[in-house]
């Protein structure tokens, strides 16, 4: 058969298959180049072509500033894969999109291979986090119909849910899995899945709520590394379990807070070695939950910059290290590259990688902020919130990076949003933290300061700026903690002025020039040096 007549008949079958069925951009982006091979015009596809011609973009459309084209070919190659492992396997011929190019092209599979499967393994091992093993009851041995219509619903929702999260991945347990202890399911979840945690769920009636309860164990050392019981009516609404989900998120599975990836980070930095695929997500978590303040990022970026070195395609490697990119911004510290242009490689690149992750479009929304493009910024930000709208971790990421940016409207709105507040002024116990962020490492500085705490003000500034939230005056909340620290500043400079003008004088005094002045390590204080007995 000619190249021609296979490649006809084989987009055909791709589009008819279960793995294209709904997916209509990259049904029409993968029908856009194969006709234009078909029709000899191969090497005239372009960026912009496959946008106005195939993804309905505006004739304005600019590929430079546009990742749309990009992301898209990304989500074809990998869907391609798939069919070819899956549906496809039993091809003698398959479509492959290459890496850097926009050609289809016709590979013959070769019949020494075993398994299809075989072929479309990573040839790099890819950055992983941890695997978390999802045990629920098993909704039809439970006879109260509510009940188990809450127990389905929530076998559909939470893996759906955490599955979004590019920082784990899920099994989840058969519905008729059962076993006659605790220990038995982790022994179970690590054997046969290699799962670091064990998510167990259950729900019982009570006279008009459920209860539900989560238990996370570590497999390995077999440890409760944390337990909830939270409470749901009975005659809730899907939007209220959701929100049970999402404080499941927020409080084990997210970077900043999550315990889960903090007990998981704590481990394996406490073994002798760390595997190369999870040294990325250990050191990340360890710099953000651990030691912020001071600012020791080397670590979190050597892991990124070996892993996106080695491995060009390593997706979740070039995701956090944009995200690094943010944290360099905010607390000033340096990314070894210029960060303008780093940080818009990574955050075009990590879109590409994962362009279905919350995450990914986050870090490019702040990115487009930081470069000016407000308008993609704003689209950025509810793709990210469409994509999963429960990652309310993810959310206070942007707004605290927002905050950072200097767009604290646009901060303050989307904390609205993912806090889920009714009223009109944000929550001054979520709020105020993402102000103290913004200038945090000044903040910690000054107060490390003997009497440095006073001098910012204390618990004063803080009721300042509640009251201004809510009263709504988001200005005048950032103003107080501005004029806080720049006053804390100024009265510690003054004093150092004052403390080296009267050594001066007494050095004056003396029988001659003493030493030069010495650098406290522990707070970088500027101190005379003691007087010659």
């Amino acid at each position: 058969m000619e190249e021609t007549d296979f490649l006809a008949s084989e987009l055909r079958q791709i589009l008819g298959s279960r793995l294209f069925f709904n997916k209509k951009q990259a049904s029409n982006f993968l029908a856009y180049i194969s006709s234009e091979m078909l029709a000899g015009r191969g090497e005239k596809i372009t960026q912009y072509a496959i946008a106005v011609e195939a993804l309905g973009k505006p004739e304005d459309y600019c590929p430079t500033e546009n990742p749309a084209v990009r992301v898209e070919a990304g989500r074809v190659r990998k869907l391609l894969e798939e069919y070819y492992a899956t549906e496809g396997r039993h091809s003698k011929y398959r479509i492959v999109l290459p890496v850097g190019s926009y050609q289809p092209v016709i590979e013959q599979v070769s019949l020494s291979s075993p398994l299809a499967a075989e072929l479309f393994e990573p040839k790099s091992i890819q950055s992983l986090g941890p695997r978390v093993y999802i045990n629920c009851q098993n909704p039809s041995l439970i006879r109260d119909d509510t009940l188990r219509n809450l127990l389905y619903n929530m076998r559909s929702v939470l893996p759906r849910t955490l599955g979004h999260l590019r920082e784990i991945s899920i099994a989840l347990a058969n519905a008729d899995h059962a076993s006659r202890h605790p220990s038995d399911d982790l022994e179970y979840a690590w054997r046969n899945h290699q799962a670091d945690f064990l998510l167990q769920c259950t729900a019982e009636t009570g006279r008009s709520n459920f209860t539900i309860r989560f238990s996370l164990f570590h497999t390995l050392n077999r440890e409760t590394v944390w337990a909830d019981t939270l409470l749901l009516p009975q005659h809730h609404s899907q939007q209220e379990l959701e929100a049970v989900f999402g404080q499941l998120i927020l409080e084990v599975f997210s970077l900043h807070r999550g315990v889960a990836l903090s007990y998981w980070s704590c481990y394996w930095k406490a073994q002798e070695t760390i595997p190369s695929y999870h040294q990325v997500l250990v050191e990340h978590v360890s710099f953000i939950q651990e030691n912020p303040a001071h600012g020791d990022i080397t670590p979190f970026l050597q892991a990124c910059q070996i892993r996106t070195q080695s491995y060009h395609d390593d997706a979740l490697a070039h995701l956090h290290y944009a995200v690094l990119c943010l944290y360099a911004y905010m607390f000033g510290l340096d990314p070894g590259s210029p960060l303008e242009t780093l940080w818009h490689k990574l955050a075009l690149r990590a879109v590409e990688l994962n362009p279905g992750n919350a995450l990914a479009h986050s870090i490019f929304a702040l990115e487009c902020y930081h470069r000016g493009d407000l308008e993609m910024g704003r689209v950025e930000i509810e793709t990210a919130r469409s994509i999963n709208p429960l990652d309310g971790a993810g959310g206070h990421l942007m707004a605290v990076g927002l905050c950072a940016l200097g767009h604290w409207e646009q901060a303050f709105n989307l904390l609205r949003d993912v806090s889920g507040l009714n009223s009109n002024h944000p929550d001054p116990l979520r709020t105020i933290p993402c102000l103290f962020y913004f200038r945090r490492g000044e903040f910690i500085r000054l107060a490390n300061i003997p009497c440095g705490l006073q001098e910012l003000g204390g618990w004063e500034t803080f009721g300042k700026m509640t009251n201004h939230c809510r009263m709504d005056d988001c200005q005048g909340c950032v103003q107080t903690i501005s004029q806080s620290v720049d006053h804390a500043s100024q009265a510690y400079a003054a004093s150092k002025q004052a403390a080296s003008g009267l050594w001066a004088s007494i050095q004056h005094r003396l029988t001659g020039p003493r030493p030069s002045a010495r650098c406290d390590d522990d707070n970088g204080i500027t101190m005379p040096p003691m007087p010659l007995p």
